[in-house]
């Protein structure tokens, strides 16, 4: 993996040189593109080059790496701005997957004697149920692909349009009112829902791995079981958890002041 301004050297000159000594040259080059900013090419002249430090301190490493990852096609070149990486952190990130496990794990903390519902019988789980945790099963077939092209965008898109799914899920099923008329149904729905996060959160180990490390400990799913082939040896084990904490806080966008 290189820059594409060196690919020529990289993909012709070096595999020649190599040849030529009886040693064998690189199966494959790949060449990424640039990142910009707001269109521009960055430059110290222009005065547009991104600090990296300030970057992480403001965003977060986890949410940084998500950005850069999902938000260009690898190979292309990629433009920041200040409202795309805002629209990953608090859209995606916060009210997206961050939402739906803290919400979901919030009432199993309040509701559930602070812990995780048991796997309900597959006779209570209706069909609309099934249809969220087929499409949980077979998501991962679908992004390992992205990952095995170099296409990590695809990947984390297609976890995200999973993450969407899922919340459209829990709207509909509201468990914060079955909590009064059904307790029992409010549990299968909170299991269904976390059941989801964890594989969601398996996934997403090679983008954010200090995040998802939190998410799995709040998940209590232990460290042995949080490979990619734990997707399908492995489910959501009732457990008592602790209270739980957002993964990841809002970011506030800076605001200028005036005289």
């Amino acid at each position: 993996i290189m820059g594409k301004d060196i690919l020529r050297f990289h993909a012709v000159y070096w595999p020649a040189l190599l040849m030529a000594a009886g040693l064998e040259p690189p199966k494959s080059v790949f060449a990424h593109g640039w990142w910009m900013r707001d269109g521009q090419k960055m430059s110290k002249s222009i005065g547009n080059v991104i600090d990296p430090i300030e970057l992480l301190q403001k965003y977060g490493v986890d949410q940084t790496r998500y950005f850069l990852a999902s938000s260009v096609s690898f190979g292309d070149d990629g433009d920041y701005n200040e409202e795309a990486m805002l629209s990953a952190c608090n859209g995606v990130l916060a009210n997206g997957l961050g939402n739906l496990a803290q919400r979901s794990l919030s009432l199993c903390f309040k509701n559930c004697e602070k812990s995780l519902p048991e796997r309900p019988e597959d006779n209570k789980l209706t069909e609309t149920d099934r249809k969220l945790l087929k499409e949980a099963k077979e998501l991962f077939s679908v992004v390992n692909k992205s990952m095995a092209s170099n296409q990590l965008h695809s990947y984390c898109k297609n976890i995200h349009f999973f993450v969407k799914d899922a919340n459209v899920y829990i709207d509909g099923e509201a468990p914060w009112s079955l909590k009064k008329t059904d307790p029992e149904r409010m549990k299968v729905v909170l299991w269904v829902v976390l059941e989801s996060v964890r594989r969601v959160a398996i996934m997403l180990q090679p983008v954010m791995p200090a995040a998802m490390k939190s998410l799995l400990d709040q998940l209590r799913v232990g460290e042995s079981d949080r490979a990619f082939a734990n997707l399908e040896s492995s489910e959501l084990q009732a457990m008592d958890i602790s209270k739980p904490v957002a993964v990841f806080p809002r970011v506030e966008a800076e605001t200028s002041s005036t005289a």
